[in-house]
């Protein structure tokens, strides 16, 4: 799986259990970023810059949605009740009646 940000000039790449962020794609490309949270295959991520911070958010067949703080390569936020595989993730900017939004940066509900 391979999703390419040209607005942020990075390619991320998805295998097995692992996210990895790597510069523009070039025969010289360097790995800048390895996320591991996962225990299973990595079935989406999603990038959102929120307030000069930078997050990658992935779900997996583990179960679980891991959102991840890029610029201190930290697991901020997991959400683990699903019953089955996440096979989509996506930040969303728009509020809409019975969603829950967090401020995951702090853990508290909007």
């Amino acid at each position: 799986f391979l999703k390419c940000k040209s607005k942020y000039s990075n390619v991320y790449l998805t295998y097995l259990s692992t996210v990895l962020m790597f510069e523009t794609f070039h025969s010289s490309s360097k790995l800048i970023n390895t996320f591991t949270e996962h225990t299973n295959i990595v079935c989406s991520i999603d990038y959102l810059t929120f307030d000069y911070f930078q997050f990658i958010c992935s779900g997996s067949n583990d179960n679980t949605v891991c959102v991840c703080d890029v610029d201190n390569n930290k697991q901020i936020q997991s959400f683990n009740r699903h019953s089955n595989s996440v096979y989509c993730v996506k930040f969303s900017s728009y509020h809409y009646h019975n969603h829950r939004f967090w401020y995951f940066k702090h853990n508290k509900q909007l």
